[in-house]
Protein backbone atom coordinates (compact mmCIF):
# COMPACT_ATOMS: atom_id res chain seq x y z
CA UNK A 1 0.00 0.00 0.00
CA UNK A 2 1.45 3.35 -0.87
CA UNK A 3 0.58 6.23 1.54
CA UNK A 4 -2.17 8.45 0.11
CA UNK A 5 -3.79 10.94 2.63
CA UNK A 6 -3.17 14.63 2.39
CA UNK A 7 -2.79 16.49 5.95
CA UNK A 8 -1.34 20.33 6.47
CA UNK A 9 1.99 20.15 7.97
CA UNK A 10 3.26 17.03 6.41
CA UNK A 11 7.31 16.77 5.46
CA UNK A 12 8.30 17.27 2.17
CA UNK A 13 11.97 16.60 2.30
CA UNK A 14 14.38 15.00 0.75
CA UNK A 15 16.38 11.66 2.60
CA UNK A 16 19.79 11.07 3.08
CA UNK A 17 19.06 7.22 2.45
CA UNK A 18 18.95 8.45 -1.44
CA UNK A 19 21.74 11.05 -1.57
CA UNK A 20 23.33 13.52 -0.01
CA UNK A 21 21.46 15.33 2.46
CA UNK A 22 22.82 18.01 4.36
CA UNK A 23 21.56 20.17 7.70
CA UNK A 24 23.47 23.41 6.95
CA UNK A 25 22.01 23.63 3.38
CA UNK A 26 18.62 22.19 3.76
CA UNK A 27 15.48 22.64 1.49
CA UNK A 28 12.41 21.06 2.76
CA UNK A 29 8.99 21.68 2.99
CA UNK A 30 5.46 20.98 4.56
CA UNK A 31 2.62 20.00 2.41
CA UNK A 32 -0.13 23.25 2.41
CA UNK A 33 -3.42 23.30 4.19
CA UNK A 34 -5.37 25.14 1.39
CA UNK A 35 -3.76 24.06 -1.80
CA UNK A 36 -1.94 21.23 -3.37
CA UNK A 37 1.51 22.54 -3.09
CA UNK A 38 4.58 22.92 -0.73
CA UNK A 39 5.53 25.18 1.58
CA UNK A 40 9.69 25.42 1.44
CA UNK A 41 11.12 26.77 4.76
CA UNK A 42 13.93 29.09 3.47
CA UNK A 43 14.77 32.20 4.60
CA UNK A 44 11.70 33.83 2.92
CA UNK A 45 9.35 31.33 2.21
CA UNK A 46 8.41 29.77 -1.17
CA UNK A 47 5.02 27.56 -2.04
CA UNK A 48 5.16 25.41 -5.09
CA UNK A 49 1.96 24.95 -5.91
CA UNK A 50 -0.88 23.48 -8.74
CA UNK A 51 -3.43 25.62 -9.92
CA UNK A 52 -7.54 24.87 -8.76
CA UNK A 53 -7.78 21.23 -10.00
CA UNK A 54 -11.57 21.73 -8.37
CA UNK A 55 -12.40 23.94 -11.00
CA UNK A 56 -12.50 20.54 -13.44
CA UNK A 57 -12.60 17.71 -10.50
CA UNK A 58 -11.71 17.44 -7.08
CA UNK A 59 -7.98 15.60 -7.17
CA UNK A 60 -7.80 11.46 -6.84
CA UNK A 61 -4.79 11.47 -4.41
CA UNK A 62 -2.63 8.84 -5.83
CA UNK A 63 0.80 8.90 -3.46
CA UNK A 64 1.58 11.32 -0.88
CA UNK A 65 4.53 10.72 0.46
CA UNK A 66 7.56 12.61 1.61
CA UNK A 67 9.29 13.07 -1.61
CA UNK A 68 6.56 12.75 -4.09
CA UNK A 69 3.03 13.24 -4.46
CA UNK A 70 1.25 12.20 -7.36
CA UNK A 71 -2.36 12.56 -8.50
CA UNK A 72 -4.95 12.53 -10.90
CA UNK A 73 -8.24 15.24 -12.07
CA UNK A 74 -10.00 15.36 -14.90
CA UNK A 75 -7.56 17.67 -16.45
CA UNK A 76 -4.61 15.38 -16.26
CA UNK A 77 -1.81 13.81 -14.11
CA UNK A 78 0.00 15.70 -11.73
CA UNK A 79 3.32 15.01 -9.61
CA UNK A 80 5.82 16.16 -7.30
CA UNK A 81 8.80 14.49 -6.67
CA UNK A 82 12.46 15.05 -4.56
CA UNK A 83 15.13 14.13 -7.11
CA UNK A 84 17.80 15.64 -4.89
CA UNK A 85 18.82 17.70 -2.00
CA UNK A 86 17.81 20.89 -3.86
CA UNK A 87 15.52 19.65 -6.71
CA UNK A 88 11.86 18.99 -7.18
CA UNK A 89 10.64 17.69 -10.41
CA UNK A 90 7.33 16.76 -11.99
CA UNK A 91 4.14 16.79 -14.37
CA UNK A 92 0.99 19.29 -14.65
CA UNK A 93 -1.47 20.15 -16.84
CA UNK A 94 -1.33 23.25 -19.09
CA UNK A 95 -5.26 23.96 -18.26
CA UNK A 96 -4.18 24.22 -14.37
CA UNK A 97 -0.71 25.17 -14.33
CA UNK A 98 2.32 24.93 -11.46
CA UNK A 99 3.42 28.49 -9.77
CA UNK A 100 5.64 29.52 -6.85
CA UNK A 101 4.14 32.50 -4.28
CA UNK A 102 6.43 33.95 -2.04
CA UNK A 103 6.83 36.79 0.51
CA UNK A 104 7.26 40.20 -0.32
CA UNK A 105 10.70 39.97 0.44
CA UNK A 106 11.51 37.78 -2.40
CA UNK A 107 11.15 39.27 -5.98
CA UNK A 108 10.47 37.60 -9.51
CA UNK A 109 12.24 37.89 -12.43
CA UNK A 110 11.92 36.13 -15.77
CA UNK A 111 15.56 34.63 -17.46
CA UNK A 112 14.01 32.93 -20.78
CA UNK A 113 11.96 30.22 -19.63
CA UNK A 114 13.64 30.47 -16.09
CA UNK A 115 11.67 32.20 -13.72
CA UNK A 116 14.17 33.47 -10.85
CA UNK A 117 12.98 34.18 -7.13
CA UNK A 118 15.40 36.33 -5.54
CA UNK A 119 16.34 37.38 -1.92
CA UNK A 120 18.76 39.72 -0.76
CA UNK A 121 20.29 37.05 1.70
CA UNK A 122 21.51 34.95 -1.21
CA UNK A 123 18.94 32.36 -1.75
CA UNK A 124 17.45 31.27 -5.33
CA UNK A 125 14.64 29.30 -6.31
CA UNK A 126 14.19 28.87 -10.05
CA UNK A 127 11.05 27.21 -11.48
CA UNK A 128 10.96 26.65 -15.40
CA UNK A 129 8.13 24.91 -17.21
CA UNK A 130 8.12 23.21 -20.75
CA UNK A 131 5.55 20.82 -21.80
CA UNK A 132 3.80 20.08 -19.44
CA UNK A 133 6.61 19.20 -17.10
CA UNK A 134 8.79 21.37 -14.43
CA UNK A 135 11.52 22.18 -12.32
CA UNK A 136 12.15 23.47 -9.56
CA UNK A 137 15.44 24.25 -7.60
CA UNK A 138 17.16 25.93 -4.75
CA UNK A 139 20.52 27.22 -5.29
CA UNK A 140 22.73 30.02 -3.61
CA UNK A 141 23.18 31.65 -6.24
CA UNK A 142 21.52 32.26 -9.48
CA UNK A 143 23.79 30.43 -12.49
CA UNK A 144 23.65 26.71 -10.02
CA UNK A 145 20.10 26.93 -9.91
CA UNK A 146 19.37 27.34 -13.26
CA UNK A 147 21.59 24.57 -14.49
CA UNK A 148 20.18 22.81 -11.66
CA UNK A 149 16.39 23.17 -13.27
CA UNK A 150 18.10 22.15 -16.68
CA UNK A 151 19.12 18.88 -15.68
CA UNK A 152 15.91 18.78 -13.48
CA UNK A 153 13.88 18.77 -17.32
CA UNK A 154 15.53 15.79 -18.52
CA UNK A 155 15.58 13.44 -15.60
CA UNK A 156 13.01 10.76 -16.13
CA UNK A 157 10.24 10.76 -14.67
CA UNK A 158 8.93 7.39 -14.78
CA UNK A 159 12.09 5.54 -13.45
CA UNK A 160 12.01 8.14 -11.08
CA UNK A 161 8.62 7.39 -10.00
CA UNK A 162 9.20 3.50 -9.53
CA UNK A 163 12.28 4.37 -7.42
CA UNK A 164 10.70 6.30 -5.43
CA UNK A 165 8.01 3.50 -4.92
CA UNK A 166 10.35 0.70 -4.37
CA UNK A 167 10.83 1.71 -0.79
CA UNK A 168 7.36 0.16 -0.38
CA UNK A 169 8.10 -2.90 -1.69
CA UNK A 170 7.61 -4.39 2.28
CA UNK A 171 4.23 -3.23 2.65
CA UNK A 172 2.78 -4.95 -0.79
CA UNK A 173 1.67 -8.14 1.55
CA UNK A 174 0.77 -6.67 4.50
CA UNK A 175 -2.87 -6.63 3.71
CA UNK A 176 -3.41 -6.12 7.45
CA UNK A 177 -5.74 -3.18 9.76
CA UNK A 178 -2.84 -0.43 10.03
CA UNK A 179 -0.99 -1.26 6.49
CA UNK A 180 -2.10 2.09 5.78
CA UNK A 181 -0.20 3.09 8.76
CA UNK A 182 2.84 0.52 8.30
CA UNK A 183 3.45 2.79 4.76
CA UNK A 184 3.22 6.09 6.38
CA UNK A 185 5.59 4.92 8.72
CA UNK A 186 8.50 4.33 6.17
CA UNK A 187 7.55 7.00 4.25
CA UNK A 188 8.45 9.80 7.26
CA UNK A 189 10.98 7.38 8.73
CA UNK A 190 13.14 7.64 5.41
CA UNK A 191 12.55 11.61 5.98
CA UNK A 192 13.99 11.75 9.27
CA UNK A 193 17.57 11.52 8.26
CA UNK A 194 20.41 13.71 7.53
CA UNK A 195 24.08 13.26 5.39
CA UNK A 196 27.38 12.98 7.72
CA UNK A 197 28.46 16.68 8.37
CA UNK A 198 30.69 18.35 10.65
CA UNK A 199 31.35 16.79 14.35
CA UNK A 200 28.76 13.81 13.38
CA UNK A 201 30.71 11.32 11.04
CA UNK A 202 27.53 9.15 9.94
CA UNK A 203 24.27 9.23 9.18
CA UNK A 204 22.13 10.42 12.00
CA UNK A 205 18.61 11.24 12.53
CA UNK A 206 16.03 13.83 13.90
CA UNK A 207 12.35 14.53 15.12
CA UNK A 208 10.65 15.76 12.27
CA UNK A 209 13.02 17.75 10.32
CA UNK A 210 10.83 20.96 10.36
CA UNK A 211 10.75 22.49 12.74
CA UNK A 212 12.55 20.05 14.72
CA UNK A 213 16.35 20.35 12.73
CA UNK A 214 18.84 18.85 15.39
CA UNK A 215 19.88 15.55 16.75
CA UNK A 216 18.54 14.55 19.93
CA UNK A 217 20.19 11.59 22.35
CA UNK A 218 16.74 9.76 22.91
CA UNK A 219 14.98 10.79 19.75
CA UNK A 220 17.79 9.25 18.12
CA UNK A 221 17.61 5.49 20.37
CA UNK A 222 13.75 5.88 20.10
CA UNK A 223 14.54 5.94 15.78
CA UNK A 224 16.99 2.91 16.07
CA UNK A 225 14.74 0.75 17.42
CA UNK A 226 11.50 1.32 14.33
CA UNK A 227 15.00 1.10 11.90
CA UNK A 228 15.95 -2.18 12.59
CA UNK A 229 13.00 -3.70 10.68
CA UNK A 230 14.21 -1.76 7.69
CA UNK A 231 17.97 -1.47 7.82
CA UNK A 232 19.76 -2.42 10.77
CA UNK A 233 22.56 -0.62 9.71
CA UNK A 234 20.94 2.25 9.29
CA UNK A 235 19.80 1.53 12.92
CA UNK A 236 23.01 0.95 14.49
CA UNK A 237 24.25 4.26 12.96
CA UNK A 238 21.81 6.38 14.35
CA UNK A 239 23.14 5.31 17.96
CA UNK A 240 26.70 5.59 17.07
CA UNK A 241 26.42 8.96 15.94
CA UNK A 242 25.42 9.96 19.39
CA UNK A 243 28.92 8.51 20.53
CA UNK A 244 29.89 11.56 17.78
CA UNK A 245 29.00 14.28 20.25
CA UNK A 246 30.39 13.03 23.33
CA UNK A 247 32.95 14.92 25.10
CA UNK A 248 35.99 13.45 26.44
CA UNK A 249 34.32 13.52 29.78
CA UNK A 250 32.15 10.94 28.78
CA UNK A 251 28.90 13.55 28.55
CA UNK A 252 26.57 13.17 25.80
CA UNK A 253 23.93 16.07 24.50
CA UNK A 254 20.62 16.21 24.57
CA UNK A 255 20.47 17.94 21.45
CA UNK A 256 23.59 18.31 18.83
CA UNK A 257 23.99 19.40 15.17
CA UNK A 258 27.16 19.87 12.86
CA UNK A 259 29.00 22.40 14.72
CA UNK A 260 27.28 22.46 18.19
CA UNK A 261 26.16 20.42 20.75
CA UNK A 262 24.18 21.72 23.96
CA UNK A 263 24.96 21.50 27.83
CA UNK A 264 22.84 19.44 29.27
CA UNK A 265 21.64 15.93 28.70
CA UNK A 266 18.91 13.70 28.17
CA UNK A 267 17.51 10.09 29.17
CA UNK A 268 20.04 7.68 28.72
CA UNK A 269 18.65 4.77 26.97
CA UNK A 270 21.66 3.70 24.65
CA UNK A 271 22.13 0.64 26.06
CA UNK A 272 18.64 -0.55 26.22
CA UNK A 273 17.98 0.84 22.42
CA UNK A 274 21.56 -0.59 21.61
CA UNK A 275 20.54 -4.10 22.54
CA UNK A 276 17.34 -4.37 20.44
CA UNK A 277 18.94 -3.37 17.49
CA UNK A 278 21.66 -6.03 18.03
CA UNK A 279 19.23 -8.30 18.39
CA UNK A 280 18.09 -7.63 14.47
CA UNK A 281 22.20 -7.40 13.73
CA UNK A 282 23.79 -10.38 15.76
CA UNK A 283 26.41 -7.29 15.30
CA UNK A 284 29.09 -7.65 18.03
CA UNK A 285 31.19 -5.02 16.84
CA UNK A 286 28.71 -2.78 17.00
CA UNK A 287 28.13 -3.86 20.92
CA UNK A 288 31.61 -3.09 21.21
CA UNK A 289 31.61 0.28 20.00
CA UNK A 290 28.72 0.92 22.50
CA UNK A 291 30.08 -0.68 25.66
CA UNK A 292 33.33 1.60 26.77
CA UNK A 293 31.74 4.80 25.28
CA UNK A 294 28.39 4.52 27.09
CA UNK A 295 29.95 3.29 29.88
CA UNK A 296 31.93 6.54 29.96
CA UNK A 297 28.54 8.57 29.57
CA UNK A 298 26.81 6.78 32.45
CA UNK A 299 29.49 7.38 34.68
CA UNK A 300 29.02 11.27 34.10
CA UNK A 301 25.63 10.80 34.83
CA UNK A 302 26.55 9.16 38.59
CA UNK A 303 29.47 11.98 38.66
CA UNK A 304 27.80 14.64 37.98
CA UNK A 305 23.60 13.87 38.42
CA UNK A 306 23.33 12.60 42.09
CA UNK A 307 22.14 15.43 44.83
CA UNK A 308 22.97 12.20 47.53
CA UNK A 309 25.18 9.31 48.22
CA UNK A 310 22.36 7.04 47.02
CA UNK A 311 22.41 5.42 43.52
CA UNK A 312 19.18 8.06 42.65
CA UNK A 313 19.62 11.06 40.04
CA UNK A 314 18.20 14.32 39.64
CA UNK A 315 18.05 16.04 36.56
CA UNK A 316 18.72 19.48 35.70
CA UNK A 317 16.39 22.06 35.90
CA UNK A 318 16.34 25.70 34.61
CA UNK A 319 13.77 28.95 35.17
CA UNK A 320 11.98 28.62 32.58
CA UNK A 321 7.87 28.21 33.43
CA UNK A 322 7.03 25.97 30.58
CA UNK A 323 10.65 24.29 29.91
CA UNK A 324 11.77 23.49 33.44
CA UNK A 325 13.29 20.55 32.83
CA UNK A 326 14.33 20.11 29.17
CA UNK A 327 17.10 17.94 30.20
CA UNK A 328 14.07 15.17 31.35
CA UNK A 329 12.11 14.92 28.29
CA UNK A 330 9.16 16.27 30.22
CA UNK A 331 9.81 19.98 29.34
CA UNK A 332 6.76 21.51 31.55
CA UNK A 333 5.74 18.04 33.54
CA UNK A 334 4.59 19.54 36.99
CA UNK A 335 6.80 17.34 38.61
CA UNK A 336 9.09 20.40 38.23
CA UNK A 337 6.72 23.25 38.83
CA UNK A 338 8.54 23.76 42.12
CA UNK A 339 12.40 25.20 42.47
CA UNK A 340 12.98 22.09 45.15
CA UNK A 341 15.57 19.53 44.73
CA UNK A 342 14.17 15.97 43.64
CA UNK A 343 15.64 12.61 43.52
CA UNK A 344 13.61 11.63 40.21
CA UNK A 345 11.95 8.57 39.73
CA UNK A 346 12.24 8.48 35.83
CA UNK A 347 16.08 9.51 36.31
CA UNK A 348 16.89 6.97 38.59
CA UNK A 349 15.15 3.81 36.46
CA UNK A 350 16.72 4.94 33.37
CA UNK A 351 19.96 4.60 35.08
CA UNK A 352 18.89 1.52 36.47
CA UNK A 353 17.98 -0.09 32.93
CA UNK A 354 21.05 1.24 31.42
CA UNK A 355 22.85 -1.07 34.03
CA UNK A 356 21.09 -3.66 33.50
CA UNK A 357 21.45 -4.34 29.53
CA UNK A 358 24.93 -3.19 29.70
CA UNK A 359 25.29 -6.40 32.03
CA UNK A 360 23.71 -8.47 29.07
CA UNK A 361 25.98 -6.58 26.24
CA UNK A 362 29.11 -7.48 28.41
CA UNK A 363 27.78 -10.91 29.06
CA UNK A 364 27.33 -11.29 25.19
CA UNK A 365 30.89 -10.06 24.63
CA UNK A 366 32.13 -12.00 27.59
CA UNK A 367 33.32 -9.51 29.38
CA UNK A 368 33.29 -10.66 33.15
CA UNK A 369 34.51 -7.47 34.58
CA UNK A 370 32.25 -5.18 33.12
CA UNK A 371 29.42 -8.03 33.75
CA UNK A 372 29.79 -7.91 37.49
CA UNK A 373 30.52 -3.97 37.83
CA UNK A 374 27.00 -3.26 36.34
CA UNK A 375 25.01 -5.77 38.31
CA UNK A 376 25.86 -4.83 41.19
CA UNK A 377 25.52 -1.28 40.15
CA UNK A 378 21.93 -2.23 39.23
CA UNK A 379 20.80 -3.89 41.89
CA UNK A 380 22.13 -0.49 44.12
CA UNK A 381 20.01 1.66 42.19
CA UNK A 382 17.09 -0.70 42.52
CA UNK A 383 17.45 -0.83 46.02
CA UNK A 384 17.86 2.50 46.65
CA UNK A 385 14.94 3.06 44.50
CA UNK A 386 12.19 0.59 46.50
CA UNK A 387 13.57 2.00 50.01
CA UNK A 388 12.89 6.03 49.04
CA UNK A 389 10.85 6.44 46.51
CA UNK A 390 8.40 4.04 47.14
CA UNK A 391 5.41 5.28 48.65
CA UNK A 392 3.82 1.70 50.55
CA UNK A 393 0.68 4.39 51.81
CA UNK A 394 -0.46 4.77 48.04
CA UNK A 395 1.10 1.81 46.54
CA UNK A 396 3.29 4.19 43.90
CA UNK A 397 6.72 5.60 43.23
CA UNK A 398 7.57 9.44 43.48
CA UNK A 399 9.92 11.56 43.06
CA UNK A 400 11.50 12.50 46.68
CA UNK A 401 11.87 16.15 47.52
CA UNK A 402 15.25 16.52 48.93
CA UNK A 403 14.36 20.39 49.77
CA UNK A 404 11.29 18.93 52.22
CA UNK A 405 12.47 15.63 53.12
CA UNK A 406 9.33 13.82 51.83
CA UNK A 407 7.79 12.62 48.70
CA UNK A 408 6.89 15.02 45.31
CA UNK A 409 3.59 13.62 45.23
CA UNK A 410 2.64 14.66 41.29
CA UNK A 411 1.37 11.11 39.57
CA UNK A 412 2.88 11.30 36.54
CA UNK A 413 3.60 8.74 33.93
CA UNK A 414 7.07 8.51 34.69
CA UNK A 415 5.90 6.84 37.77
CA UNK A 416 5.69 3.29 35.94
CA UNK A 417 9.12 3.09 34.62
CA UNK A 418 9.96 0.63 37.64
CA UNK A 419 8.25 -1.61 35.48
CA UNK A 420 10.24 -1.12 32.29
CA UNK A 421 13.02 -1.09 34.26
CA UNK A 422 12.34 -4.61 36.10
CA UNK A 423 12.86 -2.38 39.86
CA UNK A 424 9.92 -3.92 41.29
CA UNK A 425 8.66 -7.11 42.61
CA UNK A 426 5.42 -8.29 41.65
CA UNK A 427 3.04 -6.73 44.74
CA UNK A 428 4.47 -3.78 43.64
CA UNK A 429 3.57 -4.33 39.84
CA UNK A 430 0.04 -5.17 41.08
CA UNK A 431 -0.31 -2.14 42.82
CA UNK A 432 1.19 -0.14 39.97
CA UNK A 433 -1.25 -1.82 37.50
CA UNK A 434 -4.54 -0.51 39.71
CA UNK A 435 -3.57 2.74 39.62
CA UNK A 436 -3.01 1.81 35.59
CA UNK A 437 -6.45 0.61 35.12
CA UNK A 438 -8.29 3.37 38.15
CA UNK A 439 -10.32 5.29 35.19
CA UNK A 440 -10.43 7.94 37.60
CA UNK A 441 -6.12 8.52 37.22
CA UNK A 442 -4.15 6.25 34.02
CA UNK A 443 -7.05 4.35 33.10
CA UNK A 444 -8.20 6.76 30.75
CA UNK A 445 -9.93 5.57 27.08
CA UNK A 446 -6.42 6.15 25.52
CA UNK A 447 -4.27 5.24 28.50
CA UNK A 448 -1.44 5.89 29.21
CA UNK A 449 -2.16 10.18 30.16
CA UNK A 450 1.36 12.19 31.06
CA UNK A 451 -0.81 13.25 34.21
CA UNK A 452 -2.82 11.57 36.40
CA UNK A 453 -6.50 12.59 36.09
CA UNK A 454 -7.11 13.62 39.64
CA UNK A 455 -3.99 15.50 39.58
CA UNK A 456 -5.19 19.53 39.89
CA UNK A 457 -2.81 20.31 36.73
CA UNK A 458 -3.86 17.67 34.66
CA UNK A 459 -5.40 19.27 31.72
CA UNK A 460 -3.92 19.33 27.44
CA UNK A 461 -0.73 21.04 27.07
CA UNK A 462 2.01 18.81 26.28
CA UNK A 463 3.21 16.79 29.57
CA UNK A 464 0.68 18.15 31.30
CA UNK A 465 -2.14 15.09 30.72
CA UNK A 466 -2.04 14.11 26.99
CA UNK A 467 -0.71 10.88 25.85
CA UNK A 468 2.79 10.37 24.91
CA UNK A 469 3.88 7.12 22.29
CA UNK A 470 7.65 6.87 23.77
CA UNK A 471 5.90 6.25 27.54
CA UNK A 472 3.17 4.11 25.50
CA UNK A 473 5.97 2.16 24.57
CA UNK A 474 8.20 1.85 27.45
CA UNK A 475 5.40 0.60 29.29
CA UNK A 476 3.97 -2.11 27.41
CA UNK A 477 7.58 -3.31 27.01
CA UNK A 478 7.93 -3.65 30.92
CA UNK A 479 4.44 -5.14 30.96
CA UNK A 480 4.78 -7.50 29.06
CA UNK A 481 8.14 -8.59 30.46
CA UNK A 482 6.02 -8.89 34.38
CA UNK A 483 3.67 -11.82 32.24
CA UNK A 484 0.97 -8.97 31.86
CA UNK A 485 0.99 -9.49 28.12
CA UNK A 486 -3.00 -9.34 27.95
CA UNK A 487 -2.62 -5.18 29.43
CA UNK A 488 0.73 -4.84 27.46
CA UNK A 489 -1.15 -5.49 24.07
CA UNK A 490 -4.05 -3.64 25.12
CA UNK A 491 -2.54 -0.89 25.43
CA UNK A 492 -0.54 -1.47 22.12
CA UNK A 493 -3.74 -1.91 20.58
CA UNK A 494 -4.78 1.35 21.55
CA UNK A 495 -2.20 3.00 21.05
CA UNK A 496 -1.94 1.76 17.22
CA UNK A 497 -5.97 2.13 16.52
CA UNK A 498 -5.87 6.00 17.74
CA UNK A 499 -2.85 6.76 15.93
CA UNK A 500 -3.84 4.93 12.48
CA UNK A 501 -7.48 6.93 13.54
CA UNK A 502 -5.89 10.41 13.62
CA UNK A 503 -3.69 9.21 10.39
CA UNK A 504 -6.76 8.20 8.09
CA UNK A 505 -8.75 11.94 9.45
CA UNK A 506 -5.96 14.21 9.12
CA UNK A 507 -2.91 12.58 6.82
CA UNK A 508 -0.27 13.04 9.73
CA UNK A 509 1.01 11.05 12.97
CA UNK A 510 1.37 13.60 15.61
CA UNK A 511 3.54 14.04 19.23
CA UNK A 512 1.02 13.56 21.84
CA UNK A 513 -3.24 12.45 21.76
CA UNK A 514 -6.06 13.11 24.15
CA UNK A 515 -6.24 10.51 26.54
CA UNK A 516 -9.87 10.63 26.36
CA UNK A 517 -9.36 10.64 22.13
CA UNK A 518 -12.38 13.24 22.05
CA UNK A 519 -10.11 16.32 21.20
CA UNK A 520 -8.50 16.44 17.88
CA UNK A 521 -4.45 16.27 18.49
CA UNK A 522 -3.68 19.92 16.33
CA UNK A 523 -6.04 21.37 19.07
CA UNK A 524 -4.45 20.43 22.03
CA UNK A 525 -1.82 23.14 23.55
CA UNK A 526 1.75 23.29 23.63
CA UNK A 527 3.67 25.35 25.61
CA UNK A 528 0.80 27.37 25.96
CA UNK A 529 -2.54 28.15 23.12
CA UNK A 530 -2.93 26.78 20.04
CA UNK A 531 -2.61 29.70 17.61
CA UNK A 532 -4.35 28.89 13.94
CA UNK A 533 -3.52 28.53 11.42
CA UNK A 534 -0.78 26.10 11.83
CA UNK A 535 2.40 28.12 11.53
CA UNK A 536 4.97 27.05 13.32
CA UNK A 537 7.48 29.97 13.03
CA UNK A 538 5.02 31.83 14.81
CA UNK A 539 3.81 28.98 17.82
CA UNK A 540 4.78 25.46 18.09
CA UNK A 541 1.99 22.88 18.19
CA UNK A 542 1.49 19.15 18.72
CA UNK A 543 4.65 18.17 15.90
CA UNK A 544 3.25 17.16 12.95
CA UNK A 545 4.64 13.56 11.31
CA UNK A 546 6.64 13.38 14.44
CA UNK A 547 9.86 11.40 14.61
CA UNK A 548 9.37 8.77 18.01
CA UNK A 549 5.40 8.49 17.41
CA UNK A 550 6.27 6.90 13.67
CA UNK A 551 9.12 4.74 14.57
CA UNK A 552 7.24 3.14 17.95
CA UNK A 553 4.37 2.30 16.41
CA UNK A 554 6.11 1.20 13.53
CA UNK A 555 8.33 -1.30 16.20
CA UNK A 556 4.85 -2.32 17.90
CA UNK A 557 3.61 -3.32 14.16
CA UNK A 558 6.23 -5.73 13.67
CA UNK A 559 6.15 -7.98 16.35
CA UNK A 560 6.49 -11.14 16.01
Amino acid sequence: MIPDKWGQGQLFAFSALDGDSFFTDDFSGILSGDKIGVIFHTFCRRTLYFGDMNKFMAPDLKCVTSDMILLESLSGTFSMIFAEKHLVVGEYDEMTGVFVSHGGECKTVMNGDAEIHDTDDGEYTVLVKKDSRFAFAYAKNEKDAVALCQKGMTIDLEALKNKKLRHFEKTQNKNFRYSALYSKCISVMRSQIYSPEGKIRRIWSTPDRLPHRNMWLWDSVFHAIGHRHLDFNVAQELILALFDVQRADGFIPHMARPDYISDVTQPPVIAWGAWLVYEKSGDKDFLKSVLEKNKAFLLWCRDNRRKTDKELYSWHTNPELNNRCDESGMDNSPRFDTDSDLLAIDFSCYMANEARFMKKIADELSDKETSEFFGSWYEKIKADINSTLWCEADGFYYDFDITENCFSKVQSVASFLPVFAGICDDKQCRKLIEHLENPDEFGTEFPVPSISKKDRTFGSDMWRGPVWINYNYMISKGLSDYAYDDLSRKIEDKTLSVVDEWYNRTGTVYEFYDSENRIPPFCFNRKGKVVEPYDFRVKYQSIRDYGWSITLCFDMMNKG
